[in-house]
């Protein structure tokens, strides 16, 4: 038996956009037994749900149970990951222990700014519909250049033959970046709507990958503007933890039940135009960007406190 630090009812039940066919999630942070602890076998979490086939949906009467141990919880919450932030907020957890506690009254060396990661969820959704214009025009004007340097040069060009890394074609979703691939030596890339094209490659290869894209958005666009393809709990669940970032930029909390938990189950539901969703996720996106600039949440977790704190319990486990 699992020696519980919090045990919390997660997702829709935390919420409140829980409908007659949601389904019981919980999530819980244990301690190691001492055995684990001492031959380094500790696993960052366990999970148990009711096996179903491929493809199969959780049923009304299903309860999902994943519980994370003290170091790794501790870890997810310092990387600003939703699920740590969601159950560190939790108003009523299922059960609670003293050291639980105690982790929530040192937030402020736990909370940091690196919280906004969790709204990548909600760019890939934006992007994945293209729900900007801007995007669509971004992946034409790629292809159309591309293609360009494909007619007239040949297409085993490289795309190092064509632009500078210091060429000015930076915009809202264009950008010349360089990554590293292995440890001292890196690569640079044209990089638009997040996908790349590295400088090795031929103005061939990088024309044919912006053309697809700006065929997909095409099709997408034309899908959602008849609000059909649309992944509608993907977005209820972009618009949500948009709104978490905000909050908790903004307060330093996020608050449950959410306080537009009726809006975010109309989303969920379909109920509301694609359009309309689309632009208050934009929306949100710009917030957030802003919030995270005056924002007072510490730049980084207190890694040495929170080293001490797991050493300390896990001390006390194997004393036992």
């Amino acid at each position: 038996m699992l020696d519980i630090v919090v045990r919390i009812k997660f997702g829709s039940h935390l919420y409140g956009t829980a409908t007659a066919a949601s389904d019981l999630d919980y999530k819980s942070v244990y301690l190691p037994e001492a055995k684990e602890i001492l031959l380094q076998r500790v696993r960052g979490s366990m999970a148990s749900q009711r096996h179903k086939p491929e493809g199969g949906r959780n049923l009304p009467t299903d309860v999902d149970e994943e519980s994370y141990a003290l170091h790794r919880y501790l870890s997810l919450l310092s990387e600003g990951q939703t699920v740590a932030i969601d159950m560190f907020f939790a108003p009523q957890p299922e059960e609670a222990t003293d050291l639980w506690r105690h982790i929530q009254a040192n937030k402020e060396r736990l909370l940091t700014k690196k919280s906004i990661a969790f709204v990548g969820y909600c760019r890939q959704q934006a992007n994945k519909y293209g729900i900007k214009g801007s995007r669509v025009a971004a992946a034409k004007q790629a292809a159309e250049m591309f293609q360009f340097y494909v007619e007239h040069f040949g297409p085993t060009l490289k795309v190092s033959d064509v632009l500078l890394e210091n060429d000015e074609y930076a915009n809202e979703h264009t950008h010349i970046v360089k990554k590293e691939t292995t440890p001292g030596r890196s690569e640079t890339y044209f990089e638009c709507c997040n996908r790349m094209v590295g400088f090795h490659n031929t103005v061939k290869e990088a024309a044919n990958i912006y053309s697809r894209i700006y065929e997909e958005y095409g099709d997408r666009a034309r899908r959602a503007q008849a609000n059909e393809g649309i992944d509608w709990k993907a977005l209820s669940h972009a618009v949500r933890v948009g709104q978490e970032a905000l909050e908790l930029l903004t307060t330093g909390v996020v608050t449950f039940p959410l306080f537009q938990a009726a809006h975010l189950v109309e989303i969920k539901q379909g109920n509301l135009a694609y359009a309309a969703v689309a632009e208050e996720i934009e929306h949100l996106l710009a917030a957030i960007d802003e919030a995270a600039k005056t924002s007072t949440l510490r730049e980084s977790s207190d890694r040495e406190w929170i080293d001490s704190l797991v050493c300390d319990v896990y001390k006390g486990v194997v004393r036992r």
